[in-house]
């Protein structure tokens, strides 16, 4: 069983990616380079669709017209959920280009007095390509003045220019009161938060939970095994370093949805697909119930995808107004994060094939594909070739309507 030590577990934002050797930030940038080029000749050529990484569906009496047979590279994307170090702009405005990327949401945009401002300078110098949410200390939660602490930040991030507010999983699984006690999503004292991002317009990404099989034992045959022993501090099994139990998957999420019932004139941008990719049921009835909340796909292709093809396919043309693109890859000093990693970064030469694996999924119907992160599993998924209004809307408008943006000239 893999042991964690209590500062690993509650190490719970973007941790430092172990490396055996240094990764050389101009040897990367050179290897994209290279690989946008070819990328760019990839796709007018027939190698757009290659056959060997899945087989077409066969078309049924009385189906609609069928799928693209390769994804289409002229559709505009917006990828709202990334996390960019300003210092490495350049190597992800590159990866950026290299899939089709024309925007990208950075969850790590800082906080108006350390790191926002850098990341306001960057959507300028970046011609807007890459927008930042920003960030608030909740350790601050158990302060007197915490809630005259969010309604300052709050505004300063809105006068700086922040187009949402990223909140982490450690609100749930991290912040804790005077007595070391987990303070759950729900808590009242984070209500001032909500409140203030509804009136300033500034919607929420949030991340509550987990995978199920991280609140399962950390051993050998829990299938997201390698990811645990790479990240011990991602095991919410057992106990917090206080000794109380770890809450359950399914109480997170009922925490995370009352949160979003409390404030309906907030918008929510459910990280992670609503925080319930295994239970795209349950993912149904709070579109249904919540009219302020929709959801991204980012690092959650391999779990929803592994439900029937049919299935997903209508959800995503049913809610097809409230579900946005998301990739959640992380482009930092420390390297690179297609999605989840394991011991070390992700190698560069593997990023094309993380973003042609998503456009396969949603464009077309090919059988027995191979997940973008396949850390998170050895199965394999059915592409939902969903009709091209509804990639429209996933890959751009949604996001255009609800961050209020625009599209950059191409």
């Amino acid at each position: 069983m893999i042991k964690a030590n209590a500062k690993q577990v509650n190490h719970l934002h973007a941790q430092p990616l172990r490396r055996k050797r240094a990764v050389s930030y101009f040897a990367l940038l050179a290897r994209v380079v290279l690989l946008t080029g070819l990328s760019a000749a990839c796709w007018s050529c027939t190698c757009r669709a290659p056959a060997a990484v899945g087989s077409p569906a066969p078309a049924s009496p009385g189906s609609p017209p069928p799928a693209a047979a390769a994804p289409d590279p002229s559709l505009p994307k917006i990828d709202v959920h990334m996390h960019i170090a300003p210092s490495s702009a350049q190597l992800a405005l590159q990866l950026m280009a290299s899939a089709g990327i024309t925007i990208g949401l950075n969850a790590s945009g800082g906080y108006p007095e350390h790191g926002l401002p850098d990341s306001i300078a960057l959507e300028r110098s970046s011609g807007g390509r890459i927008v930042p949410y920003c960030n608030l200390q909740l350790s601050r939660a158990p302060d007197p003045d915490f809630a005259a602490y969010v309604h300052a930040t709050l505004t300063a991030c809105k006068a700086l220019g922040a187009r949402g507010v990223k909140i982490p999983k450690s609100l749930g699984l991290g912040v804790v009161d005077n007595d070391g006690r987990l303070l759950p999503v729900d808590h009242p004292v984070f209500d001032p938060i909500f409140d203030d991002a509804g009136k300033l317009g500034l919607p929420v990404l949030i991340h509550s939970g987990d995978p199920k099989a991280f609140f399962r034992p950390p051993t050998a045959d829990n299938e997201r095994y390698q990811e645990l022993l790479a990240h011990p501090g991602w095991s919410f099994y057992g106990k917090t370093p206080n000794g109380e139990p770890w809450p359950s998957w399914e109480s997170l999420l009922d925490q995370f949805e009352r949160r979003v019932a409390r404030h309906p004139k907030t918008t929510f941008l459910g990280a992670h697909f609503g925080n319930a990719a295994e239970d795209p049921d349950r993912v149904a009835r709070m579109l249904q119930a919540h009219p302020n909340l929709v959801i991204d796909t980012a690092a959650r292709v391999p779990e929803f995808g592994r439900h029937a093809a049919a299935k997903m396919r209508a959800l995503f043309i049913e809610h097809q107004d409230r579900i946005l693109f998301g990739s959640d890859l992380g482009v930092t000093p420390d390297g690179l994060s297609l999605g989840s990693s394991g011991a070390e970064p992700d190698a560069v030469e593997a990023v094309p094939g993380f973003f042609l694996a998503h456009w396969l999924y949603f464009e077309t119907q090919r059988r027995g594909l191979k997940t973008p992160t396949p850390i998170q599993g050895a199965w394999t998924i059915d592409g939902i070739g969903l009709p091209r209004p509804v990639l429209e809307k996933l890959y751009y408008r949604n996001a255009l309507r609800v961050f209020g943006l625009t599209l950059p000239h191409r």
